[in-house]
């Protein structure tokens, strides 16, 4: 089957145990030709409302969390 893949971008709120921050975040939507099957896929955190130090985050949207890291000026997805 087919899909399409587009970046999509959403608002969220990075949090840790004692942090918390409005962000605006990315992601590549994949979806499954003919139906209303999507994925997302690669996040990155484009924008943060405030600096944050290095650490674990947990990035909230839509219903929707994420296990975020920050280290080295750099945000990754973690490896669940």
């Amino acid at each position: 089957m087919t899909c399409t893949r587009e970046p999509v971008r959403m608002s969220g709120i990075l949090r840790s145990s004692n942090q918390a921050a409005n962000c605006m975040a990315s992601a590549l939507r994949v979806t499954l030709a003919g139906t209303r099957l999507s994925l997302d896929c690669r996040y990155s955190i484009e924008w943060v409302s405030k600096p944050l130090p290095e650490g674990a985050y947990k990035l909230s949207f839509d219903g929707k969390t994420i296990n975020m890291n920050y280290s080295m000026g750099q945000w990754r997805a973690a490896k669940d």
